[in-house]
């Protein structure tokens, strides 16, 4: 260990479906770094658990704070809550103060301020709250790109954390909401979100159906990805309605049937990426203000309604097999240190 560091542990993927801790180092701060203890971090269900099963095929995705490289072994992650420990004198930051960091699972680590990893957050902010802020920030991004404008039938597929809080969102100016999901603990646990249908996707045509006087929906966002979930969205989408996908299908094969669908109706397929900002977003939507509108939406909502299981950062193995083996019991896993 290098004079001035402290031990510190790290989630590692060390091969195909294996997680395990690893110890690093947490060296003692330059004048533009902060030491961080995490409290809480949450295990994405997305993209993370794509890249845990070897289904990454984006290296761009891994952010500075990341390391090693695909496909294994490697540390990746982004949403980590926790206090500054020790602060560089020019880092902006002082010990004692609670952020948001866009680093992988790790009890303790040192990181430049310069680098756009760390949000610092409002001193009385509930903790637990804001482990959630990078998947809310993927919700406000699909609205900007995409507004469910007033009266709207919309459908969003797949209820895990990003699906309900794109839900969330969409309720606020839909005049139809129906949320989807195969799995009847998700459907359940997303009562909150107050969707006029919560329903199985073998469902969705009658109800769509039924709700739209045979038009197809508005728009469909499609959050799960899983590709019988895009394809569904092109058959139940009306004309000239689009279909929104924030989700990352990572390197698994998508087939879909686009005709008679896709041409007959003229739909719009836009993808959604979280870190790409454009058109008018680019001027008016800058990083402080996306970061505000996030932190007011997470204060609308209870952390309950978000997560499933609290694990103990000591198991974060367990973690990762329940989320891939047993999903229908797992929605959003926290990691507590």
């Amino acid at each position: 260990m290098t004079m001035g560091s402290i031990r510190a542990r790290a989630v590692w993927f060390e091969s195909q479906c294996v997680a395990a801790l690893r110890e690093e180092e947490a060296p003692t701060p330059g004048a533009e770094e902060i030491r961080v203890r995490a409290l809480h971090s949450l295990i994405s269900a997305g993209s993370e658990m794509t890249l845990y099963r070897g289904e990454g095929n984006l290296p761009s995705l891994l952010l500075p704070t990341c390391a090693g490289e695909l496909p294994f072994p490697f540390k990746f992650g982004y949403q980590v809550v926790g206090e500054v420990e020790t602060a560089g004198e020019r880092s902006g930051y002082k010990a004692g103060e609670l952020v948001f960091v866009q680093h992988p699972h790790q009890d303790l680590f040192t990181l430049s301020t310069t680098i756009g990893m760390v949000l610092r957050l409002p001193a009385d902010m509930d903790p637990l709250r804001a482990a959630f802020i990078e998947q809310a920030k993927v919700a406000l991004q699909t609205h900007l790109e995409a507004p469910v404008r007033i009266g709207e039938c919309v459908a969003v597929s797949g209820l895990g954390v990003i699906g309900c809080l794109v839900a969330h969102l969409a309720r606020r100016t839909a005049g139809r909401l129906i949320i989807i999901d195969p799995i009847k603990a998700r459907r359940e646990g997303a009562a909150w979100v107050g969707a006029d249908a919560c329903i199985e996707p073998e469902a969705v045509p009658e109800v769509v159906s039924e709700m739209t006087d045979g038009r197809g929906v508005d728009m469909f966002i499609e959050t799960s990805g899983a590709s019988p979930a895009l394809q569904m969205a092109i058959v139940n989408t009306g004309s000239r309605g689009t279909i929104v996908a924030p989700a990352w299908y990572g390197s698994r094969p998508v087939t879909l049937l686009l005709s008679p669908e896709f041409m007959l109706k003229a739909l719009e397929i836009k993808s959604v990426f979280v870190g790409s900002v454009g058109g008018d977003e680019a001027h008016r939507w800058d990083e402080d203000r996306r970061m505000a509108t996030v932190l007011d939406i997470l204060e609308t909502i209870e952390p309950d309604n978000l997560f499933t299981q609290r694990i103990s950062f000591e198991d974060a193995s367990e973690a990762y097999r329940l989320l891939d083996e047993r999903p229908a019991e797992a929605r959003g896993v926290i990691l507590d240190y």
